[in-house]
């Protein structure tokens, strides 16, 4: 019994998660922004933005958006070999024997950009952010 009532909870959450709809201001910023996007998928970061997770290019990306649909940030998924030297460099010296998994690329309105890295060090595994000139963000 406590399994057929933990699968329908879960089926509701999955159809829930599937059924996020973002407010047309929002879907028709992100068709002027990425007009070539491909597997457009919508979620609520938090309860004043909308996320869109999609490929562009051949490269994983999300979107953010407030409810009036201004764009908030772009975060890409980049080569761990793309990541500013000094960047990775920073992550080395503070990190000494860290192994990079993923990176990112984070673009916020105002031109600000970030750098996002799934670093593993000692077994444990974190992510670090950092600005372009390599100073950490978190």
């Amino acid at each position: 019994m406590k399994k057929i009532l933990l699968m329908l909870l879960l089926c509701a959450s999955t159809i829930a998660q599937a059924q996020t709809k973002a407010p047309v201001a929002v879907t028709t910023a992100f068709s002027k922004k990425f007009p070539d996007a491909r597997h457009v998928k919508w979620g609520k970061e938090n309860t004043k933005e909308f996320e869109a997770e999609f490929e562009l290019k051949g490269r994983k990306m999300s979107a953010n958006f407030d409810l009036q649909g201004n764009w908030k940030e772009t975060e890409t998924e980049i080569d761990i070999v793309d990541l500013p030297a000094v960047v990775t460099r920073s992550i080395a010296e503070k990190y000494p024997g860290a192994i990079i998994s993923t990176a990112n690329k984070i673009e916020k309105a105002g031109g600000k950009i970030f750098y996002e890295a799934e670093i593993k060090v000692k077994g444990k595994k974190m992510e670090v952010e950092l600005l372009g000139d390599g100073r950490f963000v978190k």
